[in-house]
């Protein structure tokens, strides 16, 4: 298998309540490779590209002010399959959903409000590791893994 690059955010619940080490640590712990890592304040224009698919949809609005609650965490990771891999380790979309173990069963919660504070995104495909990296990272956007 090849190795590929993916996309993490750690959404701003994750970095507020100081989950950062731990998803880091267990990329590290699967032999996997942080290749790059900036906090950052997601802009507008970042967040519509990110989300391109949502942005017609009428809960839009709720992500962008989830999404631009405090700092996010963005990350390039990078090894042999990691993108199902690491997928595997977030476990469900909704925290309430996910297994035992998971990132999102260990540290997300589905809040009252209805918006899912999930802890982290990361990208589904290559092309979509690709597209989002172009995003968050701009000066690595022409590297292969």
């Amino acid at each position: 298998m090849a190795e590929e690059r993916i996309l993490i955010l750690v959404k701003p619940d994750g970095v507020a309540h100081g989950h950062i080490g731990e998803i880091v640590t267990r990329l590290e712990k699967k032999a996997y490779h942080v290749d790059a890592l900036k906090i950052v304040m997601a802009t507008k224009d970042q967040l519509a590209r990110h989300y391109s698919q949502l942005v017609e949809k009428p809960f839009y609005h709720e992500i962008e002010d989830y999404m631009q609650e405090g700092p996010i965490v963005a990350m390039v990771a990078s090894g042999t399959n990691i993108i199902d891999v690491f997928h595997r380790m977030a476990g469900a979309t909704n925290p309430s959903d996910a297994a035992f173990g998971t990132i999102r069963a260990d540290f997300g919660r589905e809040w009252p409000d209805g918006i899912l504070r999930n802890v982290v995104h990361s990208s589904d495909s290559v092309a979509s590791a690709e597209n989002e990296i172009q995003i968050w990272f701009p000066e690595l956007a022409d590297e292969t893994a």
